[in-house]
């Protein structure tokens, strides 16, 4: 057997791991032992998170839900060097969504395509963003459903200095900032969101007006020639224009 909680409320599988979701005590993961017939804990997130759903995005990542309407994602940390690194869950993305997320399910709302050859007349910029797609969905008590994608280091460094570059065009409701509004927040701790990027901001761009849709262009382009002796061999390099960049979104407004 297997104890050390104060109320498991939540399980998710996938083979022999399994990861829990306790009242109080964040996400777990555990791991069936078949030859022994035993379930054993390996590591564990040691933040005190109310937990409201959970799932496993893939062996190594799990996203959970926490009661004040927070998402975050842990991640398993098999290179660590010590058995105490080795048991500890490190958070790689927090964000503040704003719903009572109460399922996670793989899959999608849409058929998906098959973009395994893109047009050649493609943008490589561009093209790298056909094989995006929707991976997981969630509910929240209020009705609403979302959609979760999966994005690779370069494709995520992009976007989120798009959503800044929009940050700085776009102004918040009752000059409330973007980057407050999704700031990671429950009764312990105030964090800035990071790993996540907000999808509803992105897709705005197509509802900007020309001259709008040039200055997000220009601050991104800026923001990225300051930086560009910074920036690694694996993250976008190429300027952004205002038709790639509209390409882009397009291609990620059709997740769903």
């Amino acid at each position: 057997g297997h104890h050390g909680h104060i109320m498991i409320l939540y399980m998710q599988s996938r083979g022999d791991f399994i990861i829990i979701g306790d009242l109080m005590k964040s996400i777990s993961l555990l791991m069936y032992n078949s030859l022994e017939g035993t379930i054993q804990e390996i590591a564990r997130d040691y933040n005190a998170n109310w937990m409201t759903a959970i799932e496993l995005c893939n062996d190594e990542i799990y996203v959970g839900a926490e009661n004040r309407y927070n998402l975050f994602t842990v991640q398993k940390n098999s290179d660590a060097t010590t058995d105490e690194a080795r048991h500890m869950l490190n958070v790689v993305g927090e964000y503040h969504l704003g719903e009572f997320v109460n399922a996670f399910r793989h899959g999608s709302l849409v058929m998906k395509t098959d973009t395994s050859s893109p047009s050649p007349a493609v943008d490589d910029i561009v093209s790298s963003f056909q094989s995006v797609h929707g991976c997981m969905l969630f509910g929240t008590v209020n009705g609403v459903l979302g959609a979760i994608a999966d994005l690779d280091k370069a494709q995520y460094k992009l976007l989120l200095g798009v959503q800044s570059a929009l940050n700085g065009v776009i102004k918040g409701i009752g000059g409330l900032e973007h980057s407050k509004w999704r700031e990671f927040h429950n009764d312990r701790k105030v964090c800035p969101a990071k790993g996540f990027i907000d999808g509803d901001l992105i897709e705005s761009f197509l509802d900007l007006k020309r001259e709008d849709m040039n200055r997000v262009v220009e601050l991104y382009n800026d923001e990225l020639s300051k930086s560009k002796d910074e920036i690694q061999e694996d993250a976008p390099k190429p300027l952004l224009t205002v038709e790639n960049l509209v390409k882009i979104v397009e291609e990620l407004s059709r997740i769903k």
